[in-house]
């Protein structure tokens, strides 16, 4: 039976069962809703749940129906094969052990003192994670492995992508009419003020967003005559183009394969629902906020990396296919570097890593005509993205007397683990004080240093003397270096403190908001329906993720990263179009390794949406082979 074919009545009762019994290993257990281990655990008692007696089978049967002579019949006769596979699942069970191990923290060991009784602890533990996990993970490796899946690619069809649009935008409108004109945090208004004239022009958001924000505002505005006209027509819009590149993405990784195919209708409701089952999802759409076209962008990038190097480009008799994947190459690219800081170092390592590809493939290949095309379009897109973005980022925006941000919103990392130095009481000589004094009071570090939040260290160098920081770089470089050499075990803990919440199973700290926040200018959400029950229901979409396992998982964006690491084994393993696979994965492996450089906050789901978005459409690319 593959995952393609009828679910019978059988099939939902063991899935149910096997989430029953997960709830509970949850809540007896005091697991998080979003601990992968979860995910494990479902996926294992649902195997488990097949091998038992049904009543029409003797045990000998069921021996022979098991999943090990499964895995025996499959792989038994191909020892390289069977070699590969267990190296593929013992690597991904390994990593994920040691990032399960980070997320736990003290609590592996029990914050015991003694460092014997604490490593035999670790040790054990590991060693008891690590089983579990190998045996689910390597049957699930191989039950992946097994399916069919369809390998015909076909045209892109319109059609199918304006239906998806129109079912995304339907189920986008509740959360709009309940919280209309849209939702506005501190950083919309800080844009918005931007965009209305009334602040001068500031790149600590970035500017190009801003310039968009006014384009749709004074569209609104003009047409109603009112603020909250103009914030609605952004808003709209915004919810319009996230909506046409999830679709796109649906239709783009599930072309070929006919509506009336199972296969392919499973694989275009399970895209769909990815996207519309997660509050955060819609909720972001309604938000004025950089992120939301950001993560549409990487999205696009995503899959037209998927078109180009997996399925060919898609074609069609007059070739508008690989047109329209060079446009939206260029387009997805200026909204990557544009839409966001950290964006344009992750474009830029992406096309890097890219380019790499296409001179091994034309260096290997056999039809080089074909790969000197795509290679040479490529390397004309990028460079023309990045000499478009070197202008607007600097004669247009110099034009229009763009101050740059805060140089400590660059620095965050550093700037904890300096700050965890000072609050952890730890010793430093009269010239380290002095300089560090030098910028702004210590006290204030010992007071207001919080783990895994930098803002309380950014406040510290923006309201004490940053430009004497500025000019004094590498005096600051070689302090950060002295103390890091002194103290490198609260260096560590600083920034495991400081980005765990990407790589590892942690919940995240903040999500979604909803509405108009309390600000200055009066403006308040004006419900177009349920105003009553506005305030429970976004209460409701806020918390679900909290009481629901394994649904959590997909709130967790270090889970969702660890998902793409047992991905990658699943490529590997297949070495079907493996390296054009994994390409599609870059955009938002090197955004989350700039998150590792430089995140402000630990656990923020806003800053990795773009892994979030892109999760559903990765996974498709994963399975389908």
């Amino acid at each position: 039976m593959t995952i393609w074919s009828r679910v019978t009545l059988k099939t939902w009762l063991r899935l149910i069962i096997a989430y029953m019994i997960t709830f509970a290993v949850y809540n007896i257990g005091g697991f998080e809703s979003s601990d992968i281990l979860m995910g494990l655990v479902f996926a294992g008692t649902y195997m488990l749940l097949g091998l038992l007696p049904d009543g029409k089978k003797n045990p000998a049967e069921i021996l022979q129906d098991s999943l090990y002579s499964h895995i025996h019949g499959r792989f038994g006769s191909d020892e390289d094969y069977n070699k590969r596979l267990t190296k593929a699942a013992g690597t991904v069970t390994f990593i994920w052990t040691l990032l399960y191990v980070v997320y736990m923290g003290g609590r592996i060991n029990r914050d015991l003192d003694n460092p014997l009784f604490r490593a035999v602890y670790t040790i054990i533990t590991m060693f008891g994670l690590y089983v579990v996990m190998f045996f689910v993970i390597r049957c699930l490796l191989v039950r992946i492995l097994t399916l069919e899946t369809s390998q015909t690619f076909g045209s892109f069809n319109t059609k199918i992508w304006l239906i998806y649009t129109g079912i995304i935008l339907v189920c986008m409108m509740p959360l709009f009419l309940l919280n209309f004109p849209g939702t506005m945090t501190v950083d919309s208004f800080d844009q918005l003020e931007q965009a209305g004239g009334l602040a001068p022009y500031s790149d600590h958001h970035p500017w190009v967003h801003t310039m968009i924000i006014k384009a749709f505002f004074s569209m609104g505005y003009a047409v109603s005559g009112s603020v909250y006209g103009g914030i609605a027509a952004y808003t709209f819009i915004q919810m319009v183009l996230v909506a046409m590149a999830v679709a796109y993405a649906i239709e783009s990784v599930t072309e070929g394969i006919a509506p009336s195919d199972a296969r392919g209708r499973t694989c275009r409701i399970f895209m769909l629902l990815g996207f519309i089952i997660f509050p955060y999802n819609l909720a972001y759409s309604i938000t004025m906020w950089k992120d939301v076209l950001f993560s549409a962008a990487v999205l696009i990038l995503t899959v037209t990396l998927y078109r180009m190097y997996v399925t060919g480009s898609s074609k069609c008799e007059n070739g508008c296919g690989k047109c329209r994947d060079i446009i939206l190459f260029v387009i997805s690219s200026l909204g990557m570097c544009l839409l966001r800081h950290n964006g344009l170092y992750a474009y830029i390592l992406t096309m890097v890593i890219v380019l790499i590809y296409e001179c091994v493939s034309l260096k290997k290949g056999t039809d080089r005509k074909s790969d000197g095309k795509r290679a040479l379009k490529v390397l004309i897109a990028s460079i023309g993205t990045l000499l478009a973005v070197a202008i607007v980022r600097g004669p247009v925006m110099r034009a229009y007397n763009v101050k740059a941000g805060d140089f400590a919103h660059n620095i965050p990392i550093p700037l904890q683990q300096i700050g965890r130095v000072v609050y952890d009481g730890c010793t430093l000589t009269d010239d380290e004080w002095r300089m560090l004094e030098r910028i702004n009071d210590t006290q204030f570090i010992r007071g207001e240093y919080t783990p895994g939040g930098a803002d309380p260290m950014m406040q510290w160098v923006v309201f004490g003397d940053e430009e004497y920081l500025l000019t004094h770089k590498g005096d600051y470089v070689t302090l950060w270096l002295r103390l890091g050499l002194k103290y490198p075990e609260e260096y560590l803990r600083a920034y495991i403190d400081q980005t765990k919440g990407y790589y590892t199973t942690m919940p995240p700290e903040q999500t979604e908001y909803y509405g108009i926040l309390a600000n200055d200018d009066g403006l308040e959400p004006k419900p177009v329906v349920g105003a009553r029950i506005r305030i429970k229901i976004n209460e409701i979409c806020e918390k679900l993720h909290t009481v629901l396992p394994v649904y959590g998982i997909f709130y967790s964006m270090g889970a969702c990263f660890m998902m793409l690491i047992f991905g990658a084994g699943v490529v590997i393993l297949q070495d079907k179009r493996m390296a054009g696979r994994l390409l599609t994965y870059l955009p938002v492996v090197t955004l989350t390794l700039t998150l590792l450089i430089a995140t402000p906050l630990c656990a923020d789901l806003r800053y990795a949406y773009p892994l979030m978005l892109t999760m559903p459409t990765l996974m498709c690319i994963t399975y389908r082979g």
